[in-house]
């Protein structure tokens, strides 16, 4: 399977010993490069690459920024490239398929790049038989710590800001996800958008109540009430098998 791949790097010396490791018979065509994150994202929207090798401390936005402000249905298989090991649990929590420390040697790359193809390959697969769901279980960080929240405990999903939040129980945590993405990794079948600012586990939904003025909302078993979007009824009848 050949690869068509972006290089986005602020540094023409380390863009261009990238493009050396890669063009060393590892099937993959470099189809463009950029110096920063804005010029990268109109190459993404233009050129439709399958891999990114993506710096993340570039001018304006960083790599990482780019890549969570890029919608997941566009973005492509991302191998990070950079002098900051540091970076490392946020690349992962992106589902970045590898991450590489400069400075870069043949042997590293080549594993990153048939990593990144197995990547490709299963989200072709997944695609084409609509298996679900994908992940299976949060790696988040708190206080310090990094704390795995498994998808079944999961009651709810809220919006903050460009993230979302994680809503276990009496426990929440701050995922640095869009909600989009979130909802594209849950088994649709137990996780439904309800609301633009909110996905819900139906097996904690309790009751569907309507206010004085007529708007409907969801109660779960946490006693947590969630407005149900106009918009979204049609999808929650659809999954429930009847008229609400």
């Amino acid at each position: 399977m050949s690869l068509r791949a972006l290089i986005v790097e602020d540094e023409p010396l380390a863009r261009a010993r990238l493009r050396t490791l890669i063009g060393v018979d590892h099937g993959v065509a470099v189809i463009g490069e950029a110096e920063n994150a804005r010029a990268a994202a109109e190459l993404v929207d233009q050129l439709h690459p399958d891999l990114l090798f993506l710096d993340i401390h570039m001018p304006e936005d960083d790599g990482l920024e780019l890549l969570r402000n890029l919608e997941p249905s566009r973005r492509p298989v991302v191998i990070f490239t950079t002098a900051h090991p540091e970076h490392a649990l946020d690349a992962f929590e992106l589902s970045a398929a590898d991450y590489l420390v400069k400075p870069l040697d043949e042997e590293r790359v080549a594993r990153a790049i048939e990593r990144a193809r197995r990547f490709i390959a299963g989200g072709r697969a997944a695609t084409q038989t609509r298996t679900t769901p994908r992940r299976e279980r949060f790696a988040v960080r708190t206080r310090g710590e990094i704390v795995f929240v498994k998808a079944s405990q999961i009651d709810w999903v809220s919006a903050e800001g460009n993230y979302a939040r994680l809503h276990s129980g009496e426990l929440s945590y701050l995922l640095r996800e869009s909600m989009q993405s979130i909802e594209e990794s849950l088994d649709a079948s137990t996780f439904i958008r309800v609301h633009r600012s909110a996905i819900v586990n139906l097996d904690r939904v309790r009751k569907l109540v309507t206010s004085a003025d007529g708007t409907p909302s969801i109660v779960l078993s946490t006693g947590a009430s969630i407005p149900l979007g106009p918009s979204y009824r049609g999808r929650l009848e659809e999954v429930l098998g009847q008229k609400l």
